[in-house]
């Protein structure tokens, strides 16, 4: 089923590149349909790829940095939605004697910026020369595509 997903993206992709006059214009529909397989782990990047092969050769950093504003935007789209629940989840955590601090989402937001920022910076200092900003680039989509769909999947809960 991705490999059909793959195969449709790539033919698709001087039509993409059609679309694309500049190549930070993702579209969704790429990842939506390779997401609705509920094969998610295999749909982080798959936009990124199609929008290399369209680009071609130093689109790298682009096109892994609109992919990762797409992520970042579903991650707060669904921050958004459990904001919603946040006080009676509080509230529970007190009656439970949770220990401080009370768990928050903004506590989420801070602990996550500060782990993909130290996990990403890490990642890129292993590498030598320009590759080293294609290593961010990549980890920072693909945390941040995880961390959206962990926060998606919160919201079932």
């Amino acid at each position: 089923m991705i490999r059909a997903l793959i195969s449709l993206a790539l033919l698709s992709a001087p039509a993409l590149a059609e679309d694309l006059a500049d190549p930070v214009s993702l579209n969704p529909l790429v990842i939506e349909q390779c997401l609705a397989t509920g094969l998610a782990e295999t749909c982080i990047g798959l936009w990124a790829g199609v929008c290399e092969t369209a680009e071609g050769p130093g689109s790298q950093g682009l096109c892994r940095g609109a992919e990762t504003a797409y992520w970042q935007r579903r991650a707060e789209a669904a921050a958004a939605r459990l904001q919603a629940g946040e006080g009676p989840v509080q509230a529970r955590a007190r009656r439970l004697s949770w220990p401080e601090p009370i768990p928050s989402l903004e506590a989420v937001a801070q602990g996550f910026d500060a782990y993909r920022r130290a996990a990403c910076d890490w990642r890129a200092a292993a590498w030598d020369g320009i590759h080293a900003g294609y290593e961010q680039q990549d980890c920072l989509m693909r945390l941040t595509a995880r961390h959206a769909l962990l926060l998606e999947g919160m919201l079932g809960d």
